[in-house]
């Protein structure tokens, strides 16, 4: 059984992490507000950019519309995937979650005969892969906390470039889906070829058919519709990265609080346990004082 000199160390200990955790959950709270309200931003502009197709999409024309990310292949024999993985850890099953998900996706991809490349975006998905002694085909590791400054116009650049030269098939997103601090969840999204139904997830349904015939389009529909298509790519992918960023954030907060908790809980039981051993001592003390005095008296 410990001593009490072993007790009180593990007590400072202890305390000394949980006032990490707790500092650690408090930056987190305030990396989540931010994150929460770049994410509402995001999610506002792909609203307008909806806006903009809803004449597009919805209006008696559109089937004449055409565009070369739009074109699915036949037969698909290779696939790209865009891991968006987190920058560090103490973020709960956050990243686990992820590994899960790319492993599935890869088992599932070669027993279907398809060859998968992964371009990785976060150092824990880096560092997942080097565990797993798999070759990525291209990997930023080193990203700001600011998905804004991540390079993501060259990730999508360059998936437009090898989709249209039929180097891939398939462009996908793999990354972690925000709902809330305590909710998030893997998803896994196509991003080329896109397709009417994808676009007009941009608008909530509610907005299309008011939105119908309002707005005239100059030049042409068409070459506006060529313009827009693209950025839709990219604002798809930055929706993205955004929701992975914010999803980490809430990952941890609740990782944090679950260990400043569990701190809370671990400092109780070795005060009690400091308290009985001491009290222990004391009463052992006391017997033998008392059996002292009684063998000088007699």
């Amino acid at each position: 059984m410990a001593g009490l000199k072993e007790i009180r160390r593990r007590i400072r200990s202890v305390r000394s992490t949980k006032k990490i955790t707790y500092a650690m959950k408090l930056v987190s709270a305030v990396k989540l507000r931010k994150a929460q309200d770049a994410l509402l931003n995001t999610r506002e502009y792909s609203s307008t950019l909806g806006e903009m197709l809803a004449d597009l999409l919805d209006g008696s024309v559109s089937d004449q519309f055409s565009h070369a990310l739009m074109v699915r292949r036949e037969e698909v024999k290779r696939v790209r995937y865009l891991v968006i993985g987190g920058s560090r850890g103490l973020c709960g099953a956050y990243n686990m979650s992820l590994n899960k998900a790319v492993e599935a996706v890869i088992e599932e991809k070669e027993s279907a005969g398809i060859k998968s490349e992964f371009v990785l975006l976060g150092k824990k998905a880096a560092d997942y892969f080097k565990l797993r002694k798999r070759q990525p085909f291209r990997v930023y590791e080193r990203l700001p906390d600011d998905p804004s400054m991540w390079p993501l116009d060259q990730v999508c650049l360059e998936a437009e470039q090898s989709f249209l030269s039929g180097e891939v098939d398939e462009v996908s997103i793999i990354y972690t889906k925000f709902k809330s601090a305590m909710s998030v969840r893997v998803g896994i999204d196509r991003l080329l070829p896109i397709d009417s139904e994808m676009l007009a997830d941009f608008l909530p349904a509610r907005d299309r058919a008011s939105n119908v015939g309002r707005t005239l389009h100059e030049p042409s529909a068409q070459e506006i519709f060529n313009m827009l298509v693209p950025l839709c790519v990219r604002t798809r992918l930055r929706r993205a990265a955004q929701e992975a960023k914010t999803s980490e954030h809430g990952c941890r907060i609740t990782a944090m609080e679950n260990a400043t908790k569990n701190a809370g809980e671990l400092i109780d039981k070795l005060a009690l346990q400091h308290n009985k051993l001491r009290q222990s001592s004391i009463t052992a003390e006391i017997l033998d004082i008392i059996g002292g005095s009684q063998s000088a008296a007699e």
